[in-house]
């Protein structure tokens, strides 16, 4: 892939600089082109590109006189010369996606409205607040500030908050007005990313489109050994940006309290004089200005230090000191104020305080200074947060995702420049789930995961829903929903709706049927007839349910060799299940795992309304039915004396009985809860102390992959497809053993140490295995294959175009 990176400095001038040219390193190390557009300046290293560059603008040097401001004002604006340079830049390079970083008045946003011409993607990266705040950071007087919220730019003129002169001023506020008004953003910028929720929550509150806004944190490479012990007298340290913003007037004023602790202040900026001066007048013998320090002294500085303060009164974008703090393996105390409260997680890698208030600061910076041994295990969790959420590898695979999302629209030469021509993929319907956005099983997670990334991927995805289960509406996350009655009978429900589906699906223009489950894959021989392929997805043996009485399990032992007999193609979502097909019918079915997602801990506030504390409580999270053995976990739960509560979250469609029995266990202790979704689910599954899944059978379970990708220690019966996914990631007990569960139990409520690597190990196991995002990347990949055999010509790749057609010599 070839990707334009455009940015302002071609030189590491700030931390923008240095994240961005490491990004690019990181993509031509796994073969991808980078090129870089920018201003010309001999700062920066030659590239066989320059000829295009802009030239070099200083806004905050020597003033230009009149004329020179009034063409420099322009120029910001909007700059004829930047969108022509970019054009020839656009000839030269070819690429497939343009990622833009920092733009503003140096290159001018004009550039977008050229990259829309030539019909290239534009990825814009927010690195500051510059969309909703014209002087970049939502700061004012040293404080953050929202004056411009929705849109009253003037505020930066009225306010003062920009540091440069009154002109420069009114020239930003014209620049973001001019360009709301020519919706230049919105126009022009496929999807917006940023580096936290704090400031996707921050663009939607001002008007901004969610689903164009991306998060994605940046990546932090993790040096190969960190001090561990500090010594007795080692230093606590700031480094940074030397501004009124960043809070040094407070830390200074802690130091005040805390004489026989020693602060380093490493970093320039403009308030470093006026701090110089309050630390000579409070009298300050344990404050160090070094000035600024970087690379291998840096490092030193960080390693060596007990643990790292950043007070700072802003929001930020992100706190990439935290991330440096963590990957040296250094807690870090912390204002609580945007995007801080995502990255430092109270008592586990670092203490948040309440920005501002000094005697807070004091206090949890003596917090950590009498308890060395917390704030090394704190640091040693901050290591683990940033090798399991912020390497290299991980972001690499985000971003080429989010660039193949948006490169498969093939583009073509022309003499007026380069225009987009439209190329269909793959039409597919998914069949043999209840539908969308309600839950009940793992079937309607993967169809909502999978089929809105196979819609974001450029393909066309219809879903069959059932009339009762999913909601009247024509569309739901880019998939088209097609609602169908059946009849609500435990044994009749699945095949008479897979049965009307199919039909439909027969005359529409589908090219490809996938068919998910034993039952339904009794069906997929007829497409077939009618020129269309089949896939059928094997999630388990349903005919091993205690549910199922004997001709129900006959017809799902039907469904089970009609899964490899019928289908173009069978997929199967675990290791256990392939080598069952492998050994009983001699076929070789693809293995495609089930996915999750990454879940950060949420702030409690359901918790308290089910009388639930954060942590102090064991988990189940599923379908109330018999083989999820929800009775032997409460049958060894009441065995054991332990302020921890119970928690059963879940429902069920046609096991009432079994259910009600359940509920019958309901106290104080044991918590019944229906199905929990959204938010909900994520603050019941975040805070959890234990998740436990006592199954006696599997296919891959769901809850136990979202329960591992949301950080928490888990529990799981050692069938051998919750072993497959546990490995050493995690804990098992002898299956329907209720002496064992117990025993288990006991040992991890105990331990809250060995939970908490565990927990770790789960996130990394998720992270390398079971990502939706690869997941779907898979199933395209197969859908493709399937496109080359006869009967289905092969459309364009979604997400793999090249992204131009060369021009016949």
């Amino acid at each position: 892939m070839r990707i334009l990176y455009c940015n302002k400095y071609n030189f590491a001038f700030s931390g923008t600089e240095v994240y961005l040219f490491e990004l690019m390193e990181l993509m031509r190390a796994r073969g991808h082109e980078a090129a870089l557009f920018s201003m010309a300046d001999p700062r920066g290293e030659a590239t066989k590109y320059d000829q295009h560059f802009v030239p070099a603008i200083d806004f905050k040097g020597a003033r230009p006189g009149p004329l020179g401001g009034a063409r420099q004002a322009a120029h910001a604006l909007y700059s004829r010369q930047a969108r022509e340079k970019l054009r020839d830049m656009v000839q030269a390079f070819r690429p497939d996606v343009a990622h833009l970083r920092n733009i503003y008045h140096h290159l001018s946003p004009s550039i977008l409205w050229e990259l829309k011409a030539q019909g290239v993607p534009v990825v814009y990266h927010l690195n500051d607040f510059k969309l909703l705040c014209p002087s970049y950071n939502m700061v004012a007087q040293g404080h953050a500030c929202e004056r411009c919220h929705g849109g009253k730019f003037w505020h930066v003129v009225t306010e003062g908050c920009y540091a440069g002169p009154p002109g420069a001023a009114l020239v930003l506020a014209a620049e973001a007005y001019l360009h709301k008004w020519l919706r230049s953003y919105e126009s022009c910028v496929d999807r917006f990313l940023v580096p936290s929720r704090f400031v996707k929550t921050k663009l939607v509150e001002n008007g901004w489109d969610a689903g164009r806004i991306d998060v994605l944190p940046h990546f932090q490479n993790l040096p190969a050994q960190t001090v561990s012990n500090p010594s007795p007298d080692a230093p606590i340290l700031y480094f940074g940006r030397l501004s009124a913003e960043k809070g040094l007037t407070d830390l200074l004023r802690a130091m005040q309290h805390l004489p026989a602790v020693f602060l380093q202040v490493v970093g320039e900026g403009p308030q470093r004089a006026e701090l110089e001066r309050l630390a000579t007048d409070l009298d300050l013998a344990n404050v160090e200005f070094l000035g600024r320090v970087a690379g291998p002294q840096l490092n030193r500085l960080i390693s060596s230090s007990r643990f790292t303060v950043l007070p700072s009164r802003a929001y930020e974008t992100l706190g990439k000191t935290i991330l440096e703090s963590y990957a040296w393996g250094r807690a870090v105390v912390a204002s609580d104020l945007g995007s801080r409260r995502e990255l430092v997680h109270e008592g586990e890698t670092g203490v948040l305080f309440q920005a501002g208030d000094v005697m807070q600061l004091t206090a949890a910076i003596s917090f950590l200074i009498d308890r060395p041994e917390l704030a090394a295990q704190m640091g040693a969790a901050g290591r683990a947060l940033v090798a399991s959420q912020h390497s290299p590898e991980g972001h690499y695979v985000a971003m080429t995702s989010l660039y193949e999302q948006l490169a498969p629209r093939p583009i073509k030469m022309d003499g007026r420049g380069l225009k987009p021509v439209a190329k269909p993929g793959l039409r597919v319907a998914f069949i043999g789930g209840r539908g969308v956005i309600s839950k009940y099983s793992g079937v309607e997670t993967y169809y909502e995961e999978i089929g809105q990334r196979l819609a974001e991927m450029g393909h066309d995805v219809t879903v069959y829903c059932r009339t009762y289960f999913s909601p009247a509406q024509a569309a739901h996350h880019g998939m088209r929903l097609v609602r169908l009655p059946t009849i609500r009978s435990k044994h009749l429900e699945t095949l008479v709706h897979t049965l009307l589906s199919t039909v439909h699906a027969l005359f529409s223009d589908c090219d490809i049927v996938h068919y998910q489950c034993l039952g339904p894959a009794l069906f997929s021989f007829l497409p077939r007839w009618f020129g269309k392929k089949t896939v059928v997805t094997v999630q388990g043996l349903d005919w091993q349910r205690r549910k199922w009485g004997h001709v129900a399990s006959a017809i799902l032992r039907l469904g089970e060799r009609a899964a490899v007999r019928l289908p173009d193609l069978t997929m199967v979502v675990s290791r256990t299940l392939q080598e069952y097909y492998r050994s009983h019918y001699g076929a070789e079915p693809v293995y495609v795992p089930n996915g999750t997602s990454l879940r950060q801990r949420r702030a409690a506030g359901r918790l308290r309304e089910w009388g639930l504390e954060s942590g102090a409580y064991i988990l189940f999270l599923g379908r109330f039915s018999p083989e999820k053995n929800c009775a032997l976990l409460i049958q060894a739960y009441e065995q054991m004396d332990t302020p921890v509560k119970l928690v059963l979250a879940g429902g069920s469609s046609h096991s009432d009985t079994y259910v009600k029995q359940l509920r019958e266990h309901q106290s104080d202790r044991v918590r019944v809860l229906d199905w929990v979704s959204g938010e909900a689910l994520d603050e019941l599954l975040t805070n959890a102390m234990l998740f436990v899944l006592p199954s006696d059978m599997e296919g891959l379970s769901l809850a136990l992959l979202d329960a591992m990708g949301a950080g928490v220690c888990v529990l799981a019966s050692d069938v051998s497809e919750n072993c497959e996914v546990v490995e050493d990631a995690g804990f098992t007990f002898r299956h329907g053993d209720r002496n064992d569960l117990e025993r288990m139990l006991r040992l991890l409520i105990s331990e809250p140490e060995i939970r908490k690597a565990a927990a770790s190990r789960a996130r990394e196991r998720v992270w390398e295995h079971y990502l939706w995002g690869r997941v779907a990347q898979e199933i395209g990949s197969r859908y493709l294959e399937l496109a080359t055999e006869k009967n289905l010509p092969k459309p364009a790749a979604p997400a793999r175009a090249t992204g131009y057609r060369r021009r016949a010599a």
